[in-house]
């Protein structure tokens, strides 16, 4: 710990120092407060609408419990903001059971015609987002949050395109025309069975993973004006699997386009490994893949560091820095709570740029 420290101190600090949290209640808000100020974290990136469960907000989309009612969100962001840290609100797109019962149309469709409404993937309930009328619901319930607080970003989760599971589904009505369509504008002839020949032909294949992220990148210009629109200061940023070929082919993220693009203000890449070596090289791809883009890269590292010793934390960090990295976000208060490795954040971030 004391070389990392004492190496620490020749590089510049981190612009941005964040922390991922989803804590509850106003004792759990109150502890995480403090201790993110005393490491000296100048940001939280804190969940506030539910995968399942309840959102953390007021508000008419999704189901609302204590820390709804309680309005857990306006309670963190005024604590946050008294001691200089700002608030993004980690804002999740993914559908629940009694949604999906309402309006079973806007479920994804298996192969075999089954939605997820009848077949959850992994417990959740995701929603075709080649659906106008989904669009239209992430859009208003997003916007409910971005006009009725003072929050200083919001951070997709990136099964803002096709969800969990995504490259199982969806193959709905509204996909099978959308496809067509693509197919059509790009001269391809040949007839084919849906959806049996798009599982597997392996041209169609390619093809469908083009339009997916064709639908998302469409997706996320119509979310990203719309918030732009409301509050054009406000930053919007995407967290984002490094793995780029995984990404679209599962959920239709093309994060090297939508950061090209300026679709995004910044990308935080989830960089989850133990091995120092793999953290290395992946950063070192993601900034090289980053280095025409309009949006900022940003590395989160930690979750498979939740067994290993704050040194290992800190270790990560500063080799983020020592490649490029400006900022730094760390997933989450749980692992540093579990680690202890609070104080070892507190310790790094105060040696940096005091010293050759």
């Amino acid at each position: 710990m004391e070389r990392i420290i004492e190496e620490a101190k020749s590089y510049a600090p981190f612009k941005l120092r964040g922390v991922y949290s989803g804590v509850g209640g106003r004792e759990g808000v109150d502890g995480l407060i403090e201790k993110a100020r005393k490491a000296d974290f100048n940001l939280i990136v804190w969940f506030v609408n539910p995968r399942w469960g309840e959102a953390r907000y007021r508000t008419a989309y999704f189901p609302c419990g204590a820390d709804c009612k309680d309005d857990l969100l306006s309670y963190l962001m005024e604590k946050a903001h008294e001691n200089g840290i700002k608030v993004w609100a980690w804002f999740g797109f993914m559908g629940y059971r009694e949604l999906l019962k309402k309006h079973p149309d806007w479920s994804a469709v298996y192969p075999d015609g089954s939605t997820t409404l009848e077949r959850p993937c992994e417990g959740y309930c995701p929603m075709n987002p080649a659906n106008p009328e989904v669009v239209e619901f992430w859009k208003r319930a997003m916007l409910e949050v971005v006009e009725n607080y003072d929050i200083d970003g919001i951070n997709f989760e990136d099964d803002y395109g096709y969800g969990y599971c995504g490259q199982h589904y969806s193959f709905d009505e509204y996909n099978r025309r959308g496809f067509a369509r693509f197919l059509e504008e790009r001269g391809f002839a040949k007839s084919f069975e849906w959806p049996g020949d798009v599982l597997k032909d392996e041209e169609l294949r390619k093809l469908w993973v083009e339009y997916k992220c064709e639908v998302v990148e469409n997706l996320t210009r119509e979310l990203y004006s719309a918030i732009k629109k409301v509050k054009p200061k406000l930053e919007v940023s995407l967290a984002v699997s490094p793995d780029l070929e995984w990404s679209k082919s599962a959920f239709g993220v093309d994060w090297v386009e939508l950061g090209r693009r300026g679709l995004f203000d910044a990308l935080t890449f989830m960089v989850y490994t133990a091995d120092d070596a793999k953290l290395e090289t992946t950063v070192k791809n993601v900034f090289e893949s980053m280095k025409d883009s309009k949006a900022k890269p940003i590395i989160i590292i930690g979750w498979e560091l939740r067994n290993s010793p704050p040194a290992a934390w800190v270790r990560q960090a500063l080799l983020v820095r020592k490649l490029g990295g400006e900022d730094i976000m760390v997933f989450w208060d749980g692992g540093l709570d579990k680690t202890e490795s609070w104080e070892a954040f507190a310790r790094l971030f105060k040696a940096m740029g005091t010293g050759e």
